[in-house]
């Protein structure tokens, strides 16, 4: 079972990858598609290289989101499973 510091570490960690991926991207290939092949003539470790940041992208993108989606259950369930505030009466 992963502990939620873990969690935690791992969702900033992939949107970390996310950001350098997306920033590089950018600033580099800002210009060339990785899908259009027909559109004008585009260098091959250009599009080589957009695709694989592209891809790196996506990937860290999901995992951000699967982890952030287990956070957000854990909290959940951990809430639940608090036994409720005790009310001094008297």
């Amino acid at each position: 079972m992963m502990s939620m510091r873990a969690a935690v570490k791992l969702l900033l960690l992939s949107l970390l990858v996310f950001a350098i991926a997306f920033g590089i991207r950018r600033m580099f290939l800002g210009d060339v598609m990785p899908i259009a092949w027909d559109q004008e003539p585009q260098s091959l470790w250009a599009l080589g290289a957009a695709f694989l940041l592209r891809s790196i992208e996506n990937l860290a993108g999901v995992l951000a989101v699967i982890v952030l989606a287990f956070v957000l259950a854990n909290v959940l369930l951990h809430r639940r499973r608090s036994p409720p505030p005790m009310t001094g009466s008297g």
